[in-house]
């Protein structure tokens, strides 16, 4: 049996000012699936798990099409939905007890749809109750407690048998594992596996993007009552496509993931439908969006362009006005006019030399928007010159440097300072960076003089203090004079972020940007450069040696060695199932699980053999001859030709 949701859409009233909860959401349940619904608390999950339900309260207005098994059910009266309920469709609901009747007894409860639909005698109907319970992990002598004398994880598995008494075949279960602990969470877990075997379809609403990855076939991404993206479960965390469900994975502890936990910068409000005047027959379709950086007379954003905009680490000037409808990608459906994550720096075969050396094969990478690249690799592998050519401050020798659609050599002909204005760079060497002869204020403020950004005296000033306070340093006049003799590294460093955050870029380069602090003073900065990269919705190319510095603050990371890309993938799976050699023996040293492998002579070795051929334990006749290329697998790109097994 088959629920299939067609344009539906929920506004609940409330005077002159409604809130509305869904907006055209059309998604379907398959036999033998699980739907995931994943979104923010308020994005409207709760209120399509009710409407599927048909029972959503009476201040509530309902649009679209409900379609069970080919029937439409969303203008059945009560009569006819209670025979639906519980026997076809049923479902877990939110906030455990409260849904209980506090003065009967569980197995009562359990035993009331057998007795109501099921139309089962009192006597047959304890009966089966009582095994279920038992078969759900509920032993004997709980069985006649009241709901206040069981546990959070005893109270959900009688919800659990509840729902599952009559063996419907739809069951939507809303943040079944809230406030579970894990043991109890595979309960759950089973019982969804159970459905999918016995060809039942799931509804699955939760914020727990973990168990919907793991248990789900599909993931639909809510967002203020619209769908941002549909995607096949197993691509959420490596493979998302619109801004949002990256952001919010980067959000959650999941088990395998390296990163320190983000965020999404601002705030998500609440959709309001404002009555324009009383006399206005239209009035309640004029629905306008509570976010702070838009307001007209009303206090309300207008009624245009795309919900997350004020939160997107990549809107453009028409995300503010237009309508954005979903479009399919592959296997994915993206809410996005810029047709999903946007590519912000694209470097294509790009290499550089020194007089005869080459310090840079042919490299090619993106960085998408928001997102934080790590670039590592040991000392002399051509970091920081990747990290300079990307910056603009390095010409490479041939190869396209492509920053936000445009071809950076040619922007830089015409107008260098627009371009300049957009990359940030902190320098390797902070105290070698500054000019000794520069106060702090002199320092911090040199970008807008250099850029003709200057202003006014006070303005300037307001600006330097403002971008200071950023970086958590003192704005007092005192601190302002400083030179850089008199401050410690730390200091310094904060001042370097400052100056490069002066002009607000679209991106960060970091080179090696905490490599001469110590342990704490590192920490501070790292989780300072995160917090504004996150509230600006800034891109990062962080440049390290340091893979353990590399793990807490990347999204995706690039292997580098001796001027060549050998790896780059999304950082959990590189740090935790890495497919080069050259990668893994990176990690196992910061691990203390090896030493530098002996290089060992050889004749075999050509011209264009791999980099890593004489220290790799695994180099075959091949390695000796030819260079691999970077090839796609297992959601990463690998230059090796015997690549190291996943899992």
């Amino acid at each position: 049996m088959s629920l299939e949701i067609k344009n539906l859409s929920v506004i609940y009233r409330d005077g002159s000012h409604s809130i509305q909860a869904l907006e055209e959401v059309s998604l379907t349940l398959a036999p033998g699936t699980c739907l995931a619904l994943v979104g923010e608390s308020g994005s409207g999950k709760t209120t399509f798990g009710n409407a599927c339900m048909g029972l959503l309260p009476s201040n509530a207005e309902r649009e679209g099409e409900i379609i069970l098994n080919g029937n439409r059910i969303d203008h059945l009266e009560e009569s006819d939905l209670n025979e639906i309920r519980w026997k076809r469709i049923s479902m877990v609901f939110q906030n455990g007890a409260v849904n209980m009747n506090p003065v009967y007894r569980v197995v009562d409860q359990v035993a009331e749809p057998l007795i109501q639909r099921g139309h089962l005698n009192r006597a047959g109907a304890m009966a089966m109750s009582s095994e279920a319970l038992e078969q759900m992990g509920v032993e004997k002598e709980y069985h006649d407690r009241y709901p206040h004398q069981l546990s959070g994880g005893q109270i959900q598995r009688v919800l659990l048998v509840m729902a599952l008494i009559l063996d419907p075949e739809i069951i939507i279960l809303d943040e079944p594992t809230s406030a579970l602990d894990a043991l109890s969470r595979t309960v759950v877990s089973d019982v969804i596996q159970a459905a999918r075997s016995g060809n039942k379809s799931v509804l699955l609403i939760t914020h727990d993007l973990e168990f919907a990855m793991r248990n789900s076939d599909t993931i639909a991404m809510l967002y203020l009552g619209q769908i941002m993206e549909a995607l096949p479960a197993i691509d959420l965390l490596a493979r998302p496509l619109h801004p949002y469900t990256m952001a919010l994975g980067r959000s959650y502890p999941a088990m395998d993931t390296a990163r320190d936990l983000g965020g999404i910068k601002g705030d998500a409000f609440y959709r309001l439908v404002h009555q324009h005047g009383h006399h206005d027959e239209d009035a309640y379709l004029h629905a306008h969006i509570q976010v702070p950086q838009s307001s007209h007379k009303d206090g309300h954003a207008p009624p245009t362009g795309c919900l997350f905009q004020n939160r997107c680490t990549q809107a453009v000037e028409r995300c503010l006005t237009e309508r954005v409808g979903l479009e399919v990608i592959g296997d994915h459906t993206v809410r996005c006019l810029r047709h999903g994550i946007a590519n912000l720096l694209e470097l294509k075969d790009v290499n550089k030399k020194y007089g005869k050396t080459f310090a840079l094969d042919p490299v090619d990478f993106t960085i998408k928007c928001g997102e934080v690249f790590s670039l590592v690799g040991e000392t002399g592998s051509g970091k920081t010159t990747l990290a300079m050519i990307a910056a603009g401050v390095l010409k490479p020798e041939s190869g396209k440097r492509i920053f936000d659609g445009i071809d950076m050599d040619e922007w830089m002909e015409r107008d260098y300072r627009s371009l300049s204005r957009r990359i940030g760079v902190i320098y390797q060497n902070p105290a070698e960076s500054v000019s000794h002869r520069f106060s702090v204020f002199d320092t911090v403020a040199e970008p807008l003089k250099i850029h003709g950004l200057t202003g006014s005296k006070s303005e300037i000033l307001e600006l330097v203090k403002k971008v200071l306070g950023d970086v958590h340093l003192s704005t007092d006049p005192a601190f302002l004079g400083r030179y850089p003799h008199e401050l410690n590294m730390g200091a310094i460093q904060r001042v370097c972020v400052a100056r490069a955050l002066v002009l607000n870029p679209s991106i960060l380069i970091a080179d090696e940007p905490t490599s001469s602090l110590d342990p704490s003073v590192q920490a501070k900065v790292l989780k300072l450069l995160l917090s504004i990269q996150i509230e600006r919705g800034l891109s990062m190319l962080f440049v390290t040696h340091d893979i353990g510095l590399a793990r807490k603050v990347s999204d995706r990371i690039g292997v580098l060695l001796a001027g060549r890309l050998v790896e780059v993938g999304p950082a959990n799976l590189v740090l935790s199932e890495p497919l080069h050699p050259y990668a893994r023996l990176l990690i196992d040293s910061v691990c203390g699980k090896s030493r530098e492998p002996v290089r060992h002579k050889t004749d075999k070795t050509g011209p264009d053999a791999c980099s890593f051929a004489t220290r790799c334990t695994l180099a075959r006749e091949l390695c000796y001859k030819k260079a691999p290329l970077l090839n796609e697998k297992a959601y990463r790109r690998v230059a090796c030709h015997f690549p190291l097994t996943a899992g």
